[in-house]
């Protein structure tokens, strides 16, 4: 866990996660420019992606869009439910990539 978008960058660069949890609004760099960063660093060194799950209260349409652009695995709504979440990391971690 960090405290913000650019300590996620750089514990992402640093070790190797089976999956990340981003959230989309956070300090110093957002969530998904913070995926981006990531994006960019695997593509440089050559680095299979992480799977990475947005979380955010934002349940418009165009959020998940966004979020999908930015290079994130999936978009899940806050308050997220245990079950759910669960669901999710199964799917994005045995996803083929």
């Amino acid at each position: 866990m960090v405290d913000n978008g650019a300590l996620a960058v750089r514990a992402a660069t640093e070790t190797r996660y089976d999956v990340i949890l981003m959230d989309v609004q956070m300090p110093v760099l957002d969530g998904l420019s913070a995926i981006r960063a990531i994006r960019d660093h695997e593509r440089t060194a050559g680095r299979s992606p992480v799977p990475i799950l947005t979380l955010t209260a934002n349940a418009m349409p165009d959020h998940a869009t966004r979020s999908t652009a930015a290079g994130a695995d999936g978009h899940l709504t806050k308050p997220i439910r245990a079950a759910t979440l669960l669901s999710a990391v199964t799917r994005a971690v045995d996803a083929p990539g």
